[in-house]
């Protein structure tokens, strides 16, 4: 049985202790009123009915296991549609597409280790051939 859910009313109340939003909303279920409020579980904010000024477990509740879902259910969707996920992009973009960057200030530093590795590479080729053929020793 479909259950009819009317919002009427979706903000955010606040933050918790460790600075992530709250919302609350409030609205009808079946004609019955009801107050919802978000926690955060795993991660995610998660919509609990409100009942006593808090939450309350099924046992003595007004509202069943089915009841509760659909309501999270539709709290969570107008919250997204409203406020979007809140999450930050992972990479935020500092260029627009095609538009290019050029790095300055490691030219000079690459063209010492370029001319370093050049100079290695003659000694090694003036070493190598003198040292051919011949024996040396070497005492410590």
């Amino acid at each position: 049985m479909a259950k009819a859910i009317e919002i009427t009313d979706l903000q955010l109340t606040g933050e918790d202790k460790k600075g992530r939003p709250v919302f609350t909303a409030t609205g009808t279920l079946d004609e019955r009123s009801f107050t919802a409020r978000t926690i955060t579980h795993k991660g995610e904010p998660i919509f609990k009915l409100q009942e006593a000024e808090g939450h309350q477990g099924l046992e003595g509740s007004a509202f069943n296991r089915g009841d509760r879902i659909a309501v999270a259910r539709a709290c969570k969707a107008l919250r997204l549609e409203l406020f979007g996920t809140g999450q930050k992009e992972k990479v935020e973009g500092e260029l627009e597409t095609g538009e290019t960057l050029e790095i300055a200030g490691f030219e000079e530093e690459a063209e010492e280790v370029a001319e370093e590795v050049a100079e290695e590479e003659e000694a090694e080729e003036v070493l190598i051939p003198a040292l051919e053929g011949k024996r040396i020793f070497w005492e410590a």
